[in-house]
């Protein structure tokens, strides 16, 4: 198990990118990845519930209000008042099917929301925090996950300014949420002492969406034609705050094989496993199930590659089928 990785930009590399759905015939796999990688910015999924608003940086503001000693209203240049920081970390939409690729890992730069914390003076009947973003988006999270460490405020990705698409000018990050419970383009945050059911939460989706165990075959893809012989599979694994532990590989019916580990000293930033595939001719299943911390390890078999991460976040096992000739 590698530790303390070395971070690179890698703007073609398998375990960012989309399954493959095509049958080329491929003679020789790229050997899995050495160091971390960093999605590039344009390659980041990118959610939104109804539009992509357009805000003027020089008009917006952050108001924080609610249950607190002082309330305060923020612009952008009181917001890079506060020390900067930069933080590597892994964003998992909860709607990530399994195997899907709506997960990234970036470089986030921005402050730590403690900060701000201590300025206003969360009072102690507060319970909740709740969102507002300039679509007009609306979610809420227990208290103990805003006033966790590392809660950032981030106005960078990729040591450039938020895009449109990811937020510009303010996100919220907090460590082992799904990105349902994180709004871009934040404009409002309240703290309260009662629930408060945002959109995706009034239709049905986990009200906590806290990230689950999973892992993902990145390569090969589903339906690839390989050549036999030597064959590097290679993928990621993430759990939000809990760190994974093992990623284990099974061809067909098999039994299940340790993958090799490339890991960051962080749990927030997602593991990346390889192992080496003797492949024989035929038409053959590559599974992968991770286990963490905790001891969870994933077990439940999925359907479909297309299996519905409703309503929580999917920790079904992903596997791949390949054909070698």
């Amino acid at each position: 198990m590698l530790t303390g990785c070395k971070v690179v930009e890698n703007e073609t590399a398998a375990p960012v990118g989309p399954l493959s759905t095509t049958a080329a015939t491929t003679d020789v796999l790229v050997s899995a990845p050495t160091e971390i990688l960093i999605t590039p910015t344009g390659s980041l999924y990118t959610q939104s519930y109804s539009r992509v608003p357009t805000v003027a940086a020089e008009a917006w503001r952050l108001r924080v209000h609610g249950l607190v000693s002082q309330e305060r209203t923020l612009g952008m240049a009181d917001i890079r008042a506060f020390p900067k920081v930069e933080s590597i970390r892994t964003l998992e939409c909860i709607g990530n099917p399994v195997g899907g690729n709506l997960i990234g890992n970036v470089r986030w730069g921005g402050c730590e929301a403690e900060a701000l914390w201590r300025e206003v003076g969360i009072l102690a009947q507060a319970t909740r925090a709740k969102f507002e973003a300039e679509d007009d988006y609306q979610t809420s999270v227990d208290l103990k996950w805003i006033t966790q460490p590392g809660v950032l405020l981030v106005y960078e990705i990729n040591g450039e300014s938020l895009p449109r698409g990811h937020g510009f000018p303010l996100r919220i990050l907090m460590p082992g949420l799904y990105g349902q419970k994180m709004p871009k383009w934040i404009r409002d945050i309240e703290f309260i002492d009662s629930d408060h059911q945002g959109y995706w939460e009034s239709r049905g989706w986990s009200d906590i969406a806290s990230v689950q165990t999973n892992s993902i075959v990145r390569q090969p893809g589903g339906l690839e034609r390989l050549s036999p012989g030597s064959v590097a599979v290679f993928g990621v694994a993430f759990a939000g705050l809990r760190r994974i532990t093992d990623v284990e590989v099974r061809i067909d019916e098999g039994e299940w094989a340790h993958a090799d580990l490339l890991q960051d000293d962080s749990s927030l930033v997602w593991t990346q496993w390889s192992f080496d595939w003797a492949a024989s001719d035929g038409r053959h299943k590559v599974a992968v199930r991770a286990t963490d911390d905790t001891g969870f390890v994933q077990t439940t078999e999925s359907q479909s590659i297309l299996s519905s991460a409703f309503p929580a976040g999917t920790d079904n096992i992903h596997a791949v089928v390949v054909t070698v000739s």
